[in-house]
C-alpha cells in the first residue's frame, strides 16, 4: 500500500470519512444508523487521539441493499478516495461495503491502492497493520457465510434441524412415521399396506390396474391415514412416495436486506421395498396402464414414447384416421422443450413398423428363448406367494366362521326381552354382516385360487410357444390382434421414438397415389416419345386440350413427388393453364379407368414407387431388457 508522505512540515489535518448503511427502511430511524455513527467516532477519537484529524464528510446508505453493486453515497464515497479528497475511511463492520468477498476484496484494494487508511469501528481491519492482508481475507469470507446462514436464522431452526436428520414439519409421508426423538422411521403398518399392494400387482397372472389395487387393499380392510378408502390414484402416488428413499424440502426467508432467500434440502429416508422389488412394482404399475386399451384395437398404446419422454395412447380422428398421439401435457404428464417434434403417427404404419421388428426377433430362436425363459423367471416365486395367500385365506374364513356363531351368541345373551322387535333385527343385521364378511374372504380365496391355476399353467404355454416358433416358419402372419397383444406382453416390448419423422397434413387422401401404394404398381420416371406412344391412344384429350401429353407427364410427376396441384398453376408444361384445368383432367383418366390402363401399357418401363402418406421418425424397439 501507498504511504501518503507529508508535503510541509506542518501536518495538515487527516481527511476522514464515515460510511453507514443499513439494508432496511425500518431501521431508518432506529438503532443501525446512530448505533454505527457512535461506534465510528469512538474508534476516531481513540485511534487518531494524538493526530489531529477532522471528519469531512458523513456518507449514508439507508435501506439499501448490500448485495447492490451501485449505491448512491459509496459511489460518492468511492469518487472522492480517487479524487484525492480523503484520508481515511471507517466502516462499522466490513459487511457494510458488500456481502461478497469479491465486492469486498475489490472495493479495499483498489481504495487503499490511492494511498487512502481503511478501517472499521469494531477494530477487526485498518489497512496500517502488518496482518491486514491475512485479517481483510478471513474477515469477508466470514460476512459472506454470515449472510449464506441468514437463512437458517430466518427458518426458526428447521434447516438445522432437517441437517441433523429430525424432521422439521408436517407429517411424514405414507410409510413414515416420527421415533420418540421425532426423527423419521418405517411405519411398519403402512409399509404392510404397500408390501401388500405390490404383491397384488406383481403376482397377479394377467396386468391389473392401479384401481384394482386400492379394491384389493380396501377388500382386506386397511384405509387411508383418514380413515378412508383407498382409491387408484391416491394409492399409487402414496406407494411411490414410500419408494423413493427421500424427501425434498424448500425453505425460504427474509435476509436483513428484506430479500428472499430459498433454499432445498434432502432428506434420506429408509425405503419401503427393496430396490428390485420397488422396480417390478414400477413394471406392474405400467402394465396396468395399458389395461384399460386392451380391447380398443390400438396394438402399441402406452407401448409407445415419444421423443419428450411421455408416452402415446391411439385415439380416432373420424375422417382423418387414428393415430397415436403424445401425451404430453395431458393427464398430469409434464411438458418439455422436446415436446414440439411429437407430432400425431398413423396407427396402421407404426404397428407395420413394430411388428416387422416382432417377426425378425422371432427369426432369432436363441434370443426368443431368453426372453421367454426371463418372463417366466418369477414364476416359481408368484405361485409360493399365492399358495401362502391361500393359506391364510384359509385361517380367517374358519376364525370368520367361528368367532360369528360367538358374536351372534353373545348378542342374544345381551338381549332384552322387552325389545323384542328390536332385538331381533339387531341379530339379523349382525348375521347379515358377518355372513358377507365371509362372502368377501370367499370370493377372494377363488380368485387367487384362480391366479394359481394360471400361473402353475404358464410355463406350458410358453413352451408350447417356443415349440411352434421352432417347428413352424411364418407363423405370425396369422396371429389375430388378441394374440398379437399377448405376445407383446409376454415380450414386454417398449418402443421409443428417438427422432423426428415428417408429420402427416391432415386432409382428404390423393386416391391417385392411394392406388399406387395399396397395388404396389410403379409411377413411370419419365414419359419418352415411345412411351407416349404406348399410351396416346389411352390418354384422351378434352375438347379445349387437344394436346394432353404434357398433363399427363404433370399428373405422374405430382404423384411421385407428392406435391399440391396447384403447384402446377400456370406452368408450361400444362400450356399456361389454371391448375384446375390439370386436375379436371386428371380426375377424368381416373375415373374413367385410363389412367389404370395407361399403366398397365407402361408396365415394361422403369418406374419408382409413389413416396409414403408418412415418413416414420426413427424407432428403437425394446423387448424386456434386451433391445432389438
Amino acid at each position: 500500500m501507498a504511504k501518503r508522505t507529508p508535503a510541509c512540515t506542518v501536518q495538515s489535518p487527516l481527511r476522514a470519512a464515515i460510511y453507514l448503511r443499513v439494508s432496511t427502511p425500518q431501521q431508518l430511524d432506529g438503532y443501525g444508523l446512530s448505533a454505527q455513527e457512535e461506534q465510528c467516532r469512538a474508534w476516531l477519537a481513540y485511534a487518531l487521539r494524538n493526530v489531529p484529524h477532522t471528519v469531512v464528510g458523513i456518507y449514508v446508505d439507508g435501506g439499501v441493499s448490500g448485495n447492490l453493486a451501485s449505491r448512491e453515497d459509496l459511489d460518492r464515497l468511492t469518487a472522492d478516495t480517487f479524487g484525492d479528497r480523503l484520508d481515511l475511511v471507517v466502516f462499522g463492520k466490513l459487511d457494510r461495503i458488500g456481502r461478497t468477498m469479491t465486492d469486498i476484496h475489490r472495493w479495499v484494494y483498489d481504495v487503499t491502492d490511492k494511498g487512502v487508511r481503511v478501517a472499521t469501528a469494531d477494530g477487526r481491519i485498518d489497512s496500517e497493520d502488518d496482518m491486514f492482508g491475512t485479517q481483510l481475507s478471513l474477515l469477508a469470507y466470514l460476512a459472506e457465510l454470515e449472510h449464506a446462514l441468514i437463512l437458517e436464522r430466518t427458518s426458526g431452526g428447521r434447516l438445522q434441524k432437517a441437517a441433523l436428520g429430525g424432521w422439521p414439519l408436517g407429517e411424514p409421508p405414507f410409510g413414515y412415521r416420527l421415533d420418540a426423538d421425532g426423527n423419521p422411521a418405517l411405519n411398519p403398518a403402512e409399509v404392510e399396506q404397500v408390501e401388500k399392494f405390490a404383491d397384488f400387482m406383481i403376482d397377479s397372472p394377467e396386468p391389473v390396474t392401479r384401481e384394482d389395487g386400492a379394491r384389493h387393499l380396501n377388500a382386506l380392510g386397511y384405509r387411508t391415514r383418514r380413515g378412508k378408502e383407498w382409491e387408484g390414484g391416491n394409492l399409487v402416488n402414496r406407494v411411490m412416495a414410500a419408494l423413493k428413499g427421500y424427501v425434498d424440502f424448500a425453505f425460504a426467508g427474509e435476509n436483513e436486506d428484506g430479500e428472499e432467500i430459498t433454499t432445498t434440502f434432502r432428506i434420506d429416508l429408509p425405503k419401503a421395498l427393496a430396490d428390485e422389488r420397488a422396480e417390478e412394482l414400477k413394471g406392474a404399475l405400467a402394465r396396468g396402464a395399458r389395461v384399460k386399451g386392451r380391447h380398443s384395437k390400438y396394438l402399441l398404446s402406452n407401448r409407445l414414447f415419444s421423443v419428450c419422454g411421455a408416452h402415446r395412447t391411439g385415439a380416432d380422428t373420424g375422417e382423418h384416421g387414428r393415430y397415436y398421439r403424445c401425451m404430453a401435457g395431458r393427464q398430469g404428464n409434464p411438458v418439455n422443450e422436446h415436446h414440439e417434434d411429437c407430432w400425431e403417427i398413423p396407427v396402421g404404419e407404426v404397428d407395420a413398423a413394430v411388428w416387422a421388428e416382432v417377426k425378425k426377433l422371432m427369426s432369432d430362436k436363441g434370443k426368443l428363448r431368453r426372453l421367454v425363459e426371463k418372463s417366466l423367471g418369477t414364476v416359481p416365486q408368484r405361485a409360493e406367494s399365492y399358495r401362502r395367500r391361500l393359506a391364510e385365506l384359509d385361517a380367517q374364513i374358519e376364525r370368520k366362521r367361528g368367532s360369528r356363531k360367538r358374536k351372534i351368541a353373545l348378542l342374544l345373551a345381551s338381549v332384552n326381552d322387552q325389545d323384542g322387535d328390536d332385538d331381533a333385527r339387531l341379530v339379523e343385521e349382525m348375521k347379515a354382516e358377518l355372513k358377507q364378511q365371509e362372502a368377501d374372504l370367499v370370493a377372494d380365496h377363488e380368485r387367487v385360487a384362480e391366479w394359481l391355476r394360471e400361473v402353475e399353467g404358464q410355463g406350458d404355454r410358453a413352451r408350447n410357444m417356443l415349440t411352434k416358433i421352432e417347428k413352424t416358419d411364418g407363423w405370425l402372419d396369422d396371429f389375430t390382434f388378441e394374440q398379437k397383444q399377448d405376445l407383446l406382453d409376454l415380450l414386454d416390448v417398449r418402443v421409443q421414438i428417438t427422432g423426428k419423422g415428417e408429420p402427416r397434413h391432415k386432409g382428404v387422401t390423393d386416391p391417385i397415389a392411394e392406388w399406387h401404394r395399396e397395388t404396389g404398381v410403379t409411377v413411370p420416371a419419365e414419359i419418352t416419345d415411345e412411351q407416349w406412344r404406348a399410351v396416346e391412344d389411352i390418354v384422351s384429350p378434352s375438347r379445349h386440350w387437344k394436346d394432353v401429353r404434357g398433363g399427363f407427364e404433370a399428373m405422374l410427376d405430382k404423384i411421385r413427388s407428392g406435391k399440391n396441384w396447384k403447384d402446377y398453376d400456370r406452368s408450361e408444361r400444362i400450356g399456361g393453364r389454371g391448375w384446375a384445368a390439370l386436375y379436371r383432367r386428371a380426375q377424368h383418366w381416373w375415373g374413367s379407368g385410363e389412367y389404370e390402363r395407361a399403366l398397365v401399357a407402361l408396365t415394361p418401363y422403369e418406374g419408382i414407387a409413389a413416396p409414403p402418406l408418412y415418413v416414420l421418425p426413427p424407432m428403437t424397439a425394446t423387448f424386456g431388457t434386451e433391445a432389438a
